[in-house]
Order: C-alpha cells, then sequence, then structure tokens
C-alpha cells in the first residue's frame, strides 16, 4: 500500500504545463507539497490530489503576483497573507485561453525559480502507488521503525466511548484523554510505563482504568496517500487480532490545507494530527 514517494525541483509554469496535466494529475493521482518551507514565513505550494493548485504566500508576493485570492484566515493579524487556488482541470486551463495565459505569464514574471516539491503519484481507482517518471524525480523510500514497548499501562476504552452519536461533554474529555494517550504511545513515550517517571518532572497519568500490556508501536515517515492510509486501516479492522489497534497520523505541519480542505497553520490546527 504505501510504496514511495520522489523528490524534484519543478517551476510553478512546470505544474500549470498542459502536458503534465494530462499526463499526471488528469489520468491519476498527484499529490505534490513544496519542501523546506515554512507556512507561517515562506511562500507555500501544493497540489491537493484532486487537481487543485494551492498558493499560500505572503502579501508581497499575493500584491506582486496580481492574481485573485483571498485572505488567509491565518495568522491573527489580518491581511498579511493570502491563499490562490487554481483548478488545474478546468477548461479554463486551455493555452488558449487568457485565464491560463494570465496565470502563466504571472508565474514566469514572479514564481519563476525551481522549487522542491515532494511528490506522491498513485493509480486513481485503488490508491496504489504507481512510478512517477517525469525526469529529474528521484525515488524517496518510506521511513519505517518497530518498537517492543514492555510494561505500559493501557486505558480500558469505555463502551460509551464507542458507536455514540450525541457527543456529551463526559464524551468528549474520554476521547481527548485517549487521543493524548496514543499520540504518546506512537512516540514511545515512557510517561505511559507502568514505572512512569517522578509527578514532580511530569504530571501526566495515564486515564482510568487501565491494565498492564505489552504493546507495539510500527511508525512509517513520509509522505503516504490517504487511500494507503485508509487501505491499512480497513485491513487491520477485518484482522482476527482481539486487542484493541490505533492508527495516529500526523500530516506536514507546513502543508497550506488539513483535513478536509481546510487551510491549515501554525494557528489553527498547526499540529495536524488525527487518530482512531
Amino acid at each position: 500500500y504505501l510504496g514511495c514517494y520522489y523528490r524534484i525541483s519543478l517551476k510553478l509554469s512546470d505544474l500549470i504545463d498542459p502536458g503534465f496535466i494530462a499526463n499526471y494529475v488528469k489520468r491519476n493521482t498527484l499529490v505534490a507539497l513544496s519542501a523546506d518551507r515554512f507556512i507561517d514565513a515562506d511562500d507555500v505550494f501544493a497540489i491537493d490530489g484532486r487537481g487543485t493548485l494551492i498558493l499560500s504566500v505572503c502579501k508581497d508576493t499575493y500584491e506582486t503576483l496580481g492574481l485573485v485570492g483571498r485572505q488567509a484566515k491565518f495568522p491573527l493579524q489580518r491581511d498579511t497573507r493570502y491563499v490562490i487556488e487554481i483548478d488545474l482541470l478546468a477548461d479554463c486551463m486551455d493555452p488558449m485561453k487568457k485565464y491560463f495565459q494570465r496565470i502563466k505569464s504571472r508565474f514566469d514574471a514572479v514564481l519563476d525559480e525551481p522549487v522542491e516539491f515532494l511528490v506522491g503519484f498513485y493509480d486513481k481507482q485503488s490508491g496504489t502507488p504507481i512510478t512517477f517518471d517525469l525526469p529529474g524525480a528521484s525515488a524517496v523510500e518510506l521511513q519505517s521503525e518497530r518498537h517492543h514497548l514492555q510494561g505500559i499501562s493501557v486505558p480500558r476504552i469505555d463502551n460509551e466511548l464507542v458507536g455514540v452519536s450525541k457527543r456529551s461533554d463526559v464524551w468528549v474529555e474520554q476521547a481527548q484523554e485517549l487521543f493524548e494517550w496514543i499520540g504518546l504511545a506512537a512516540s514511545c513515550s515512557q510517561a505511559i510505563a507502568s514505572n512512569a517517571c517522578d509527578s514532580q518532572i511530569s504530571t501526566y497519568s495515564v486515564p482510568q482504568p487501565n491494565s498492564l500490556a505489552d504493546i507495539e508501536v510500527h511508525t512509517f515517515s513520509g509522505l503516504i496517500s490517504a487511500q494507503a492510509i485508509s487501505s491499512v486501516a480497513k485491513e487491520l479492522a477485518n484482522s482476527p487480532c482481539q486487542n484493541e489497534i490505533y492508527i495516529c497520523v500526523w500530516g506536514y505541519e507546513d502543508a497550506p490545507v488539513s483535513w478536509k480542505l481546510y487551510e491549515h497553520g501554525f494557528l489553527t490546527s498547526g499540529e495536524n494530527i488525527a487518530a482512531a
């Protein structure tokens, strides 16, 4: 399911090239994110996997670029950052049309420097990683680690926490406590061990009730498709294992979008984390 991803240097004008759109964006699923850039300080670019090019840019770039966008919801200081979205699959992205020509001319004039991108390329139907054969692309293997932790205090899941449609204050509190424990477990933190450090060093305590158990932690790092994560989750859900299985996902902190394409930034869901 997981495969690899790619690193490549491209200009923004390369991303709107008709050949690039036809061969990679339309035919399958392409996800791209500018690398080594910070969402709170730099111009950040991405393709969301649905054919939309997203530019999250600072005020100076926005005013110089001259393309229509909207004010970003972060930072708290208004009028300092802007988001521009370009639908690469729209009919107006025809090279013969003025809309396309306007975008290309502004990219060539203002954002003409090559940008390092992380790229994931996946089969549109199955979500399986496929070869991204654009010249200059280098494959990057996912990093994986496996840890066996002994003597871990594992919270017992209350039946009221599962399958409840009405989320009471008690439900929210229990869910937050479990979410915190999952994050600590994924990080292999000693705070969840039965012989956790002294309370003067850490005030964390595992939710009650809990029991001692050994746990396995498997981590994979890199650009992973949403389809791959979904496939792994379904396979684990259908496995014969009788013990609880948790999945914790860390999104890229400097991506311009988060879950369900919501705008993303350090001051709004900056951690970009989910667990199931």
